[in-house]
């Protein structure tokens, strides 16, 4: 995966050009105003219609002068409107906007005129990227709303949410994140991921990012702090680096189809320092077992070492532990374990006073067994799923299914005959997604491993 890293120090230069150069916007850099919900008819109290702004983003927004506009008239928010993180404004129309879902334009401009957001109900817009359609919303009513607060999917409703959250009876986003936040590597420096966890992840990519630093430790996100724009390319996750290795953060996602926004917040918690050094921790595969090789100096009573393993480098569990001869000074130890359906390894170093410190993490290459050992189908599968595979003698296998966060989703013992196997397993508890999948004979170690998706 291509790491997009942010480096977040180089934004403390580019905070004292914003303070020298007075950029008063800075404040409103991060915040993110788009059309969340309006109505039709004259559906609203009073014989009117609205349109409400819901502000996504990770800052509060000046919206003061932004013009709303429809087919009927033009609507000038207040000068120095506020509209915090969060927040909702609920602007009301003098003229209907529309009779007809097809007739609807709505355009959402700064004070400059600039295009915020704009969306539209007729067929002839559907074209334009800077405009979003909702040509496909289902439903039926006079409101409009998406069916999340700033989601891509528009529904009409009888009834509306107008200044408060559109999800309703526990509604969920069409877009769904998953949050890991990272450990510190060798006390320096943090990271952090996002999974989207769609089955089709890669249609919500490049996803564009904004990460602010709260640098005054006021709990506040504004122009004190530090922020940085990215992006990454690389489905299904979202990877920042380099970030400092205590604070609060927040995170505010964006696909490319410019809806769908989501703020994550975190913290990156104090490293635990010891007197363990970790000289080096190198590994290799030659097929058989996986070797690995530990240079460690302490100046503390060394009470544990341990291999810790993972699929995906972030979630690690224990494989085993590692043997070591004196617990202070200098010691180079080589050592080697079974092979494992993970690929990711890292060294736990504990002193006698439990203080925890992590070796830096290696991959090894998991090299999937060819075709004519075993092999999958249908790929992607739904409930039912065909193993083929070759067995040297009768006995029974464990087929394993991962999700590719590491957990377990899926175990099923099955009965191999010598020669080939065809197995039937059903597979209808498994929720839609990517899945590693091992299996593993009771007179091997070594698992035969592939990767399918659930449709």
């Amino acid at each position: 995966m291509n790491v997009k890293l942010s480096k977040l120090n180089r934004l403390m230069i580019a905070l004292l050009m914003g303070m020298i150069l007075g950029l008063q916007a800075g404040v409103f850099a991060q915040s993110r105003v788009v059309i969340n919900e309006f109505s039709t008819g004259f559906s609203y109290k009073n014989g009117q219609d609205f349109i409400e702004l819901k502000n996504v983003g990770m800052t509060d927004a000046n919206i003061g002068n932004f013009t709303i506009v429809t087919e009927n008239e033009i609507i000038r928010i207040p000068g120095n409107t506020i509209l915090p993180a969060g927040g909702f404004y609920v602007a009301s129309a003098t003229k209907m906007i529309a009779a007809e879902a097809n007739s609807i334009t709505i355009s959402l401009n700064d004070s400059t005129a600039k295009l915020v957001d704009g969306i539209s109900g007729k067929a002839v817009n559907l074209k334009n990227t800077s405009i979003e359609s909702i040509v496909n919303a289902t439903g039926k009513g006079s409101f409009f709303a998406r069916k999340t607060d700033g989601d891509c999917f528009w529904q009409m409703d009888a009834a509306h949410t107008a200044g408060a959250s559109n999800g309703k009876n526990g509604a969920t986003a069409s877009l769904q994140i998953s949050k890991l936040v990272a450990m510190n590597t060798n006390c320096i420096s943090g990271k952090v991921n996002f999974t989207v966890e769609n089955t089709n992840a890669a249609s919500f990519f490049t996803m564009n990012y904004i990460i602010g630093f709260d640098a005054n430790n006021d709990g506040k996100f504004n122009t004190s702090d530090r922020f940085e724009k990215g992006m990454d390319s690389s489905a299904p996750v979202v990877e920042i680096n380099n970030l400092y290795s205590t604070g609060s953060y927040k995170v505010m996602l964006e696909p490319t189809s410019g809806c769908n926004q989501q703020v994550f917040d975190f913290k990156i918690d104090p490293c635990i320092t010891m007197a363990v050094k970790l000289k080096k921790f190198t590994g290799s595969k030659n097929g058989k077992v996986n070797n690995f090789n530990v240079e460690i100096e302490t100046d503390a009573d060394l009470k544990e070492l341990r291999l810790e393993g993972s699929f995906n480098g972030n979630q690690f569990e224990k494989v085993s532990n590692v043997p070591f001869q004196n617990r202070a000074g200098l010691q180079n130890i080589a050592f080697n374990s079974n092979p494992t359906q993970q690929s990711y390894f890292r060294i736990a170093m504990t002193d006698v006073n439990n203080k925890t410190t992590y070796s830096p993490v290696v991959r090894l290459s998991v090299t999937e067994q060819p075709i004519s050992k075993m092999s999958a189908s249908p790929n992607p599968f739904n409930d039912v799923i065909q193993l083929q595979l070759q067995a040297e003698k009768s006995e029974k296998a464990v087929v394993q299914f991962y999700a590719t966060n590491g957990a377990l989703a899926l175990t099923q013992t099955i009965d191999l005959m010598s020669g080939h196997n065809n197995i039937r397993l059903q597979t209808s508890q498994l929720q839609k997604g990517m899945y590693i999948v091992s299996i593993r004979n009771a007179s091997s170690q070594q698992a035969q491993i592939t990767r399918l998706m659930k449709g």
